[in-house]
């Protein structure tokens, strides 16, 4: 099945224009998971366990907690080894970050290869005793490195989160604000937020980069979905591509990309060669199309089975995408776009799970977090070595989400963070999901 089947010609039309055929887009009620929707009200920032980084050696171990705006000091954080003895937690720096305050512990005398667990307990708005806890082994992990939290308490704590190649790695996130407002973020050190409504605001949107002779780019933003708060259960999905000069400008100019897509229904995940992006629809056929930076389209050879939830990374200008059904082993797919032909890799080897992240970094892929087949959130991230075509466990992702993570593949390193984590409260079935700002670089 084509994403495209209908011929506009190519002049740029007015954004009212635009919005007569945002109109025309296909409400339908879907069965899939969506990245939670954007709020406008104020929101109250919940009390959570942000990260355990052991960066410096397995016996030590720096904890970073979040906490409301306004709170009092009624809540109590414990650590514990396996056989149930309690480790000395030491106060350390505060901050605050946007409309919440972040507090971080430190840990000493901890054991290689031991298992702990880590435990706030708090009362909520409506004075009810919560306990989370976390639990991890105690091994030092010298590829992360804790950046600057993105300053963001309410809309979405996701985004179209794209990074420039060709321009010094300049990173922007467009993301859902309000159903008026983009909050653009840019990360050079430390977040810079702008607002901008250009394009039409929306969830689960896509944006990219792809290169042009001569050493320039353009940079693109489309697809994902809008809600009526009158259909709370409905989903209108968005068929409009837009183009910007590079990611300089992106929130800053945006004109339409034609012809348009039609048959978007549902999320689209991609990955990218220099110049060309490659898309596949989630819970579909596996139909594939490609567009090239110049907007020339092609139907590309279809993944060889139907697709659950996505995830996709680039290496060496192969295309290797993991297939998460729910219930099955993930499987692992590479795509030569040259030959247009797929060919099936090593399974992946962990635990059964979606809404799994991919990204690249140093010549290998990387694949993990999600949630396993009860809901549980995942945080395991797996080495995929494609000169070997295996897969080596990595390390413990050491922030707190686990599903919609943002991801960044840049050369040698990527960039993850933001998303959502699926907690359970101790002592009951209850699973909350909660945004979250913290930002990582890895560094294999």
């Amino acid at each position: 099945m084509r994403f495209l089947t209908s011929h506009i010609p190519s002049v740029f039309f007015h954004r009212q224009w635009l919005c007569v055929l945002i109109i025309a887009s296909i409400i339908s009620g879907c069965k899939e998971t969506f990245a939670p929707a954007g709020v406008t009200e104020k929101i109250t920032v919940p009390f959570s366990i942000v990260s355990i980084f052991q960066g410096t050696s397995a016996s030590d171990a720096i904890i970073e907690l979040k906490f409301p705006e306004e709170f009092t000091e009624d809540f109590k954080i414990t650590l514990t080894s396996k056989n149930g003895s309690s480790i000395l937690l030491s106060a350390g720096t505060n901050g605050i970050t946007g409309n919440f305050n972040l507090r971080n512990y430190a840990a000493s005398q901890l054991t290689s290869g031991e298992d702990y667990t880590l435990t706030l307990s708090y009362k909520d708005k409506q004075k009810t005793n919560i306990s989370i806890a976390r639990n991890f082994v105690a091994k030092q992990t010298t590829a992360w490195k804790k950046l600057d939290h993105a300053p963001v308490n309410s809309g979405d704590f996701t985004g179209a989160a794209m990074i420039s190649p060709l321009f010094n790695s300049q990173i922007a996130v467009y993301r859902y604000q309000d159903d008026t407002n983009w909050d653009i973020l840019r990360y050079n050190g430390k977040w810079l937020s702008s607002e901008s409504s250009l394009p039409l605001p929306r969830h689960d949107a896509v944006a990219f980069p792809l290169g042009q002779e001569g050493g320039r780019e353009l940079a693109f933003i489309g697809f994902g979905y809008i809600t009526d708060e009158n259909l709370p259960e409905k989903r209108a999905y968005l068929n409009d591509f837009w183009w910007t000069p590079s990611i300089t400008y992106a929130g800053q100019s945006a004109s339409v990309v034609f012809p348009l897509f039609t048959g978007i229904d549902r999320r689209v995940k991609f990955f990218l060669t220099f110049d060309q992006v490659f898309m596949l629809k989630e819970d579909f056929t596996g139909a594939m199309e490609s567009m090239e930076v110049t907007w020339d389209r092609k139907d590309r050879q279809p993944l060889p089975e139907k697709t659950g939830k996505l995830a996709a990374f680039t290496l060496n200008e192969i295309g290797y995408v993991v297939n998460q059904v729910q219930g099955l082993v993930p499987h692992l797919y590479a795509y030569d776009p040259v030959a247009d032909k797929w060919e099936r890799k090593s399974d992946f080897p962990g635990l059964a799970r979606t809404e799994g992240t991919g990204f690249s970094a140093n010549k290998k892929g990387y694949f993990g977090l999600g949630s396993d087949k009860e809901g549980n959130g995942l945080r395991d991230l797996w080495e995929y070595d494609p000169a070997k075509n295996s897969w080596t466990y990595h390390s413990e992702y050491p922030g707190q989400g686990n599903r919609y993570l943002i991801a960044l593949s840049d050369k040698n390193k990527a960039y993850i963070g933001w998303g959502y984590e699926t907690r359970t409260v101790e002592g009951s079935a209850i699973k909350q999901q909660v945004g979250c700002t913290d930002f990582w670089e890895f560094n294999p």
